[in-house]
């Protein structure tokens, strides 16, 4: 997903044409209500602004480290704390052999993790657009902080 900082506030991003359009499910002064196709409210709030307007556009991604190695979770959200587990994905065969996942189709690799068998969510953002040659910025979630993280994701992501 995409993400710009503007105003010191991460918002969830669409780029169209090289215009940035932001969203937020919160009213602010500023941004407008979208309406759908029959004109009725959908709750969401947008603003359109330039990439010269926002501190920071990003590609928000996610890894998880599990047994010293780092791997794409399928998906990361709530779901995961009721499920008690996340599943991994990998498209390097060794690790059906070393950290026994199962093949899900050709190259494609997965393995069910239960939650307290992951060391860390490790939160990467790539920057986009003009910002492209700052570098990444990783975050990592320890083991003890990984529950109550996910409980704040849904509403960012």
């Amino acid at each position: 997903m995409k993400y710009a900082i503007y105003n010191l506030k991460d918002y969830r991003l669409n780029i169209r044409n090289d215009r940035l359009r932001l969203r937020t499910y919160e009213p602010e002064q500023g941004f407008r209500e979208l309406f759908d196709e029959t004109g009725n409210k959908t709750n969401l709030f947008i603003k359109d602004v330039t990439k010269e307007e926002v501190d920071l556009v990003f590609e928000l991604k996610f890894l998880v480290a599990y047994k010293g190695k780092e791997f794409e979770p399928y998906s990361l959200g709530r779901h995961i704390l009721d499920e008690n587990e996340i599943s991994l994905f990998s498209m390097d065969s060794n690790d059906v052999d070393c950290y026994e996942f199962e093949k899900q189709e050709q190259f494609v690799f997965k393995k069910d993790v239960p939650l307290n068998d992951i060391e860390s969510i490790i939160e990467v953002k790539k920057p986009l657009l003009i910002f492209e040659d700052l570098p990444e910025c990783r975050k990592v979630i320890p083991r003890g902080e990984i529950r109550e993280y996910i409980k704040k994701l849904d509403i960012f992501i």
